[in-house]
């Protein structure tokens, strides 16, 4: 049947997305991994130009080689900095050479692929306790000194986290990765297991390990240190003492490894302050004429700095936070139509600016138990409005028309989407392990894919919204297979305008429920349950007023409405796509935007609503006409 094979090539094109999402994340990862090797162990493989261990100088060239084949689709940039690296290690180059290039090669990884190096929250030491208890005590030993039960016999052997290279050399995001990808040849395997905040509490713990003995405590903390979560994840102890001008080994740095979750107090704006670092970049960037480098940062700016606290400047100040992505828009734009550097600086200027008005807010803000009610609710009711309109629209029309026993179908979609969005919420730690850009490139496939299954329902309504077409449709002797064609892809839009929102809802009530205390979580759990209960009523009513329109007027309303949030979509997926950075952004000269309705001050946006709605006008409107010649036609 079209429809089921429709159906089936929707389902594995959503499912293509997330594939394609995560294996590109993990190829980018990989590569980072690898290059820590390189950078750290190749003075093992080479020593002043000859080759002291031809084992270890294999897997250095391995390495390497492997680098290359997972980077074919990389920026040109980087492709060439691999050359770059294979060329210094075939030529048994210094190690000051090789490790300089690799570092560098990894930075541009991670500003290109928009590569998470920091955890969502900040991490739980006490959970990562439990973890390495579990997971990795039998190996590296009790307190991480390598002589675990099963130590002996294991070539190479377990690390031993207290010898000071490894103590101070080793950040918990080079811990993330050998914990999330093992390392070939060795007992160390990947831990796929495990969830993505359940790796980073491990990582971070493991670095805490050398610190254990020391008698320092929370309070003892230097209150002047401001440090993100960025940094401290992504940074080693000498990297850490260097950027914060420390004494190496100082009293400091265990404070940093052994209470992250106390400093998080004293940081709650450390993904806003990532935001400021990535525009600095990108201006130092657009001036030195690296364009594409300076689009990149300030898309990851936006993505990896203000997207994870979206919510809560929104429950601060709606209207303020709509202003900065609008601003943090301007400044893409900026760079992208290729503005004089001077202006470019002076619009990364002003975003810098409203960013630390955000984080005065996000400083400011406490979650009560009320507050944590009402955004948990409005999250889910402004989400599930649009949804539940297209679910109850379809149902109305299948009452209508009086053939109640393909409700089912309906129904199986819409609850399979809500049911695919609790597992999501269950699996958000593991499923979520892509980046911004992907989930936001997600978001927009999904919803641009439901504007065409919209489209395909809201034509074959208008076009049965004349009584006689009707009745001529009805009586046709293939009413009952174009029935069951199209009630299955009623089901696939049910279950698609649903899993958007669902998959939306998750990503949002993920990032709120880490910034709730325990004491709220109750409030927070209650918003969401009315939420749907009101959700629930709201069907009921429009269900039971939608009784009185006759079928002509029904098709006809169904129609409108399913055409116009077609329109809506178009503005939300394309905006989406937008903020993953695989469309450019034009701002209007105007800031004029209404996010429920899709309305965005972008030429693409509007430009792309402007082409849906002439495209329904114009299937409309042939529509009419076959009717009109329908009807003027001889009997």
């Amino acid at each position: 049947m079209r429809v089921l094979r429709y159906f089936v090539a929707g389902t594995l094109l959503l499912l293509s997305v997330v594939l394609k999402a995560n294996e590109k994340n993990s190829n980018a990862r990989m590569m980072v991994h690898l290059l820590d090797y390189i950078a750290v162990d190749y003075s093992m493989a080479v020593n002043q130009g000859q080759v002291v261990n031809t084992a270890e100088y294999s897997e250095m060239s391995e390495f390497a080689s492997t680098i290359s084949t997972l980077g074919e689709n990389a920026p040109a940039s980087v492709k060439s900095d691999i050359q770059l690296l294979q060329t210094l290690i075939k030529e048994k180059a210094s190690q000051e050479k090789v490790s300089s290039v690799s570092n560098s090669i990894k930075q541009k990884i991670i500003s290109s692929y928009a590569l998470e190096i920091a955890p969502k929250r900040w991490p739980l030491l006490t959970n990562g306790r439990q973890l390495y208890a579990l997971h990795c005590k039998s190996c590296h030993g009790e307190n991480g000194m390598g002589n675990g039960s099963l130590a002996n016999g294991l070539e190479p052997a377990p690390t031993n986290f207290h010898n000071p290279e490894k103590a101070n050399g080793l950040s918990p995001f080079q811990a993330y990765n050998t914990i999330r990808l093992g390392v070939n040849n060795t007992a160390m395997r990947a831990f796929d297991e495990l969830s993505d905040d359940e790796i980073w509490d491990l990582a971070f713990y493991v670095l805490s390990l050398p610190h254990s003995s020391n008698k320092v405590k929370a309070e003892d903390l230097d209150l002047n240190i401001t440090v993100g979560l960025e940094e401290l994840a992504s940074q080693s102890n000498i990297e850490l003492s260097s950027s914060l001008g420390l004494e190496e080994g100082s009293q400091a740095i265990a404070a940093l490894r052994l209470f992250p979750k106390e400093i998080a107090e004293q940081n709650k704006g450390s993904y806003l302050e990532q935001a400021i670092n990535y525009l600095n970049e990108a201006n130092t960037a657009y001036a030195d004429g690296d364009i594409s480098g300076a689009r990149t940062l300030a898309l990851t700016a936006y993505l990896e700095g203000v997207e994870p606290v979206e919510i809560q400047l929104r429950a601060s100040d709606a209207t303020f936070a709509a202003q900065l992505e609008g601003e943090l828009g301007k400044v893409r734009s900026s760079i992208e139509t290729g503005k004089d550097p001077a202006l470019v600086s002076a619009q990364i200027e002003k975003g810098i600016s409203m960013i630390n008005e955000a984080k005065v807010l996000l400083k400011e803000k406490t979650f009560s138990a009320w507050l944590a009610f009402l955004l948990s609710f409005s999250i889910i009711l402004r989400e599930g409005l649009e949804a539940f309109l297209v679910v109850v629209t379809i149902l109305s029309v299948l009452r209508a028309i009086n053939i109640p026993k393909v409700n089912v179908y309906v129904h199986v979609g819409w609850i399979s989407a809500i049911v695919a969005g609790l597992l999501m919420w269950m699996a958000a730690g593991k499923l979520f392990t892509f980046s911004g850009a992907d989930r936001e490139l997600m978001e927009g496939v999904v919803a641009l894919f439901a504007v065409g299954v919209l489209l395909y329902v809201g034509f074959w309504m208008h076009s049965k919204s004349e009584a006689g077409k009707w009745q001529a449709y009805v009586k046709s002797k293939i009413q009952n297979i174009a029935r069951k064609e199209s009630m299955i892809g009623l089901a696939f839009l049910s279950f698609l305008v649903v899993f958007r929102e669902a998959f939306e809802s998750v990503l949002f009530l993920s990032a709120l429920s880490l910034e709730v205390g325990e004491a709220q979580q109750s409030a927070f759990g209650g918003g969401i349950v009315f939420a749907f209960v009101l959700l629930g009523i709201i069907s009921v009513l429009l269900l039971k007023y939608s009784k009185k329109l006759p079928i002509a007027k029904l098709f006809k309303y169904s129609a409108i409405v399913i055409s116009f949030l077609a329109v809506v979509l178009t503005g939300k997926g394309l905006s989406a796509i937008q903020e993953a950075g695989n469309i450019n952004i034009t701002v209007l000269p105007i800031d004029f935007r209404v996010d429920a309705l899709g309305i965005y001050p972008t030429y693409e946006t509007l430009l792309g609503q402007l082409f849906i709605l002439t495209l329904t006008i114009v299937l409309w409107t042939v529509g009419n006409r076959s009717k009109t010649k329908l009807q003027v036609k001889p009997a």
